[in-house]
């Protein structure tokens, strides 16, 4: 059987669509995950059904990290014996596989998560921006099996590099039952990760103005310490908490109990503006209805399948008037919660792994990859990106 390493720089504590990649080539062949532990992601990793590896990097930030965590990476599959492809998970893990796959002459493929370039990390930081671009331009040319998470991404980077691009969302399994949620419980959620832009401020301000409301959030970055700032100036101690990062086999934990799961993404920069979340399909998968921001493919989801409210401007006035008028929304509602679970019963990763198994396949017999469209393994896939690109949705 062909041996398939993934290779991702992210936290393996939390990052789902790695681990749901990994359980679908499992099915191709011998499956192995490659991450990296530092100074700030010490976190015990559950046990997983398949082979998982933590390269160590001294330092938890900055570019002598992505370096460093770069050159683990191309050492380690220089000198591993056997593989047969390597699947770097987006552009931070992209020069280190490529390299080595180009040494040992094997196949690189790429799961691109997000538009990198234009994440706000970078909106702001033109020298590092311009040597990302740099970076992007000379490997995705020399990449010839990439998937990414929506279809003006996929857009974009097949107009640039001229070959197709294959959408995987980032669908979560088929859920066992879903939550019997109420809104009289009046709380909000969030989870992922505490990065700009996200809407979480704009939130915390809101819930000033709203006294019986509550929001939980689960996840951590460089925006965490700021954020319990703002808390505790605002005095909101007491109806915002922060959980940190939960293992993402037992987040629906959390998510269960939510009244509305909150993805409130401030469309700076392309990256966020063309966002589809996982946070928003995980909702979705519990029956918890959504409030959304300003992404316009969020929007498309929620209005499509009427589960749950588009709040824009993404504002505190604009998000404090919405809370008070979903005091009176009880049978609206209930439309929310039945729409979130029609929305779950066809967002979920199951339909796409014979899209996926088609994807490895092609790269593993080095066959090139044809338009998405033209493969009925991927009919489901292609289905979901029409709905999200009508004009009438």
């Amino acid at each position: 059987m062909p041996h398939i390493i993934h290779c991702i720089i992210h936290n393996l504590v939390y990052d789902q669509r790695l681990h749901k990649l990994a359980l679908t080539t499992r099915q191709v062949g011998v499956t192995e995950v490659i991450g990296i532990i530092s100074p700030r992601t010490k976190a015990n990793l559950p046990g997983r059904p398949y082979s998982v590896r933590r390269l160590w990097v001294p330092v938890g930030r900055g570019p002598l990290f992505f370096l460093i965590a770069n050159l683990r990476f191309f050492l380690h599959l220089l000198l591993r014996r056997r593989w047969d492809a390597v699947i770097a998970s987006d552009l931070a893990a992209l020069p280190g596989c490529w390299l080595a796959a180009k040494l040992r002459r094997k196949v690189i493929l790429l799961d691109s998560r997000e538009l990198f370039t234009q994440t706000p990390f970078l909106v702001h930081r033109p020298l590092v921006r311009w040597l990302w671009e740099r970076a992007e331009r000379f490997l995705y040319a020399r990449v010839h099996y990439t998937i990414t998470v929506s279809p003006p991404i996929a857009r974009y980077f097949e107009r640039k590099y001229r070959r197709p691009v294959w959408l995987v969302y980032n669908f979560p399994p088929r859920g066992q039952a879903f939550a019997s949620p109420c809104l009289a419980d009046k709380l909000l959620l969030y989870q992922g990760m505490l990065h700009p832009y996200r809407g979480l401020e704009e939130l915390i301000l809101a819930l000033r103005e709203v006294a019986e409301w509550k929001l939980w959030i689960i996840g951590d970055g460089p925006l965490r310490s700021s954020l319990e700032h703002l808390v505790e100036k605002e005095r909101l101690g007491s109806r915002v908490q922060f959980f940190g990062i939960v293992p993402f086999e037992l987040l629906e934990r959390y998510t269960r109990r939510a009244t509305f799961g909150v993805s409130g993404e401030i469309p700076v920069g392309l990256n966020h503006k063309y966002a589809l979340p996982n946070k928003l399909f995980d909702y979705l998968r519990e029956g918890i209805p959504v409030l959304g921001g300003e992404a316009p493919l969020v929007q498309r989801v929620i209005r499509h399948y009427e589960c749950g409210k588009v709040i824009a401007p993404w504002t505190p006035g604009n998000i404090v008037q919405i809370l008070q008028g979903l005091s009176q929304a009880e049978e609206e509602y209930k439309v929310w919660v039945e729409g979130a679970r029609r929305a779950a019963q066809d967002l979920h990763w199951e339909k796409q792994a014979p899209c996926i198994h088609a994807w490895v396949s092609y790269a593993l017999s080095r066959s090139p990859l044809p338009p998405q469209r033209e493969v009925g393994s991927c009919a489901s896939i292609q289905a979901f990106s029409t709905l999200l690109e009508s004009s009438e949705v």
